[in-house]
């Protein structure tokens, strides 16, 4: 776990600087300070994480290969390995299916992986929630979907 918090405090680290090159400090209003708040946000959890983390006690673990696998059965389970390649395919076929029928699927592959519903409901969902944000997107926003 340690390490793990030690990776995301550099990830953390890593974003405050990215926002802060956006447009710097300059005001409350410049388009760099949301993402510093966020960023400035994440700091400070993981402090607070890393803090918390000095109380615990170590892993029963033999040496770091053997802590790095534990560790990643507890941070990455299978339902996590499984959605993210659901992700990474929608993030494929959005180019060549294009925005609604990529959605679908993804919207679709999500409830039934996730076990949030049937399939035939799982369908109407996705039907509906699809048909809403291209109303929305076509006749209130004018933009085409891609």
């Amino acid at each position: 776990e340690n390490f793990f918090a030690w990776l995301m405090m550099a990830l953390s680290l890593f974003v405050l600087v990215q926002a802060y090159l956006i447009s710097g400090f300059s005001s409350i209003s410049s388009a760099g300070t949301f993402p510093m708040g966020a960023a400035a946000i994440m700091v400070v959890a993981m402090t607070l994480v890393l803090l918390d983390n000095r109380k615990l006690e170590k892993p029963d673990a033999d040496g770091l290969k053997d802590e790095l696998r534990l560790a990643a059965k507890q941070v990455l389970p299978k339902v996590f390995l499984v959605y993210a390649m659901v992700i990474i395919g929608y993030m494929i076929l959005i180019q060549p299916l294009h925005f609604l029928p990529s959605s679908f699927a993804f919207l679709l592959v999500s409830m039934i992986c996730l076990k949030g519903s049937t399939v035939i409901k799982s369908l109407i969902i996705s039907t509906l929630t699809l048909a809403c944000i291209y109303i929305v997107f076509q006749y209130f926003f004018r933009v085409v979907l891609p």
